[in-house]
């Protein structure tokens, strides 16, 4: 059987230097000499190129900073999410505000990694967005003091969620009945004082709970 055809990304950032050392990591091959299983299709410098390059060139995942000369990742974001067939979008940001992460998961972005991060996590978050794995929430590494008020199971369910599992996926990966999700989720919300799954997420990601892989 042939190879799977390689991830086709564009890279959008105003920083060459950035871009360079991005699209050598993503492009690395793979174990023993095989393919990449990435390949970058275009480069971006400011929100107006991407937006063209990724109506252009159709690539699977549009790697997207936030902050470009003219349009910014929001309005990217905002754009490609009218289109028909629009590509996922992975958010590359060295900001890791929560009302940034929201504004973007909103405007139709599939995950957010910060720059900090190893150039093989965001590898790894490129591959993961491409395989419908999306919400990813990567934030500079940092645990709460506790996890009170939460259980260990009601942490596993919210955790779950964050990574972009539904209730049928929780359950699955749990083992566990969809309905006893649904209860979980109930007394997480309440514990939390939150009362949306948007809300939560960002509990867990302000809290430093998701994290890559």
């Amino acid at each position: 059987m042939p190879p799977a055809p390689p991830v086709r990304v564009v890279i959008a950032d105003d920083h060459p230097a950035f871009r360079a050392g991005i699209r050598a990591a993503l492009e690395r091959g793979g174990p023993g000499g095989s393919p990449p299983a990435i390949s970058v299709v275009a480069e971006a410098a400011d929100g107006e190129s991407a937006l063209a390059a990724a109506r252009r060139e159709r690539p699977d995942v549009l790697l997207l900073d936030v902050h470009m000369p003219g349009a910014g990742g929001l309005e990217v974001a905002r754009a490609l999410a009218g289109d028909a067939d629009p590509p996922r979008v992975l958010v590359l940001s060295a900001f890791d505000d929560s009302p940034t992460v929201l504004a973007l998961l909103d405007a139709g972005a599939a995950g957010y990694i910060t720059k900090d991060q190893h150039p093989t996590a965001v590898r790894e978050a490129v591959l993961a967005v491409h395989r419908g794995e999306g919400r990813w929430f990567v934030p500079i590494p940092r645990r709460p003091e506790t996890l009170s008020p939460l259980t260990g199971r009601e942490h596993e369910v919210l955790v779950a969620m964050a990574r972009g599992l539904d209730n049928a996926g929780i359950a699955a990966r749990l083992r566990i009945a969809e309905n006893t999700v649904r209860n979980h989720l109930a007394a997480v919300y309440a514990k939390l004082g939150v009362s949306s799954a948007r809300e939560a997420i960002a509990w867990a990601w302000e809290n430093g709970l998701v994290r890559a892989g």
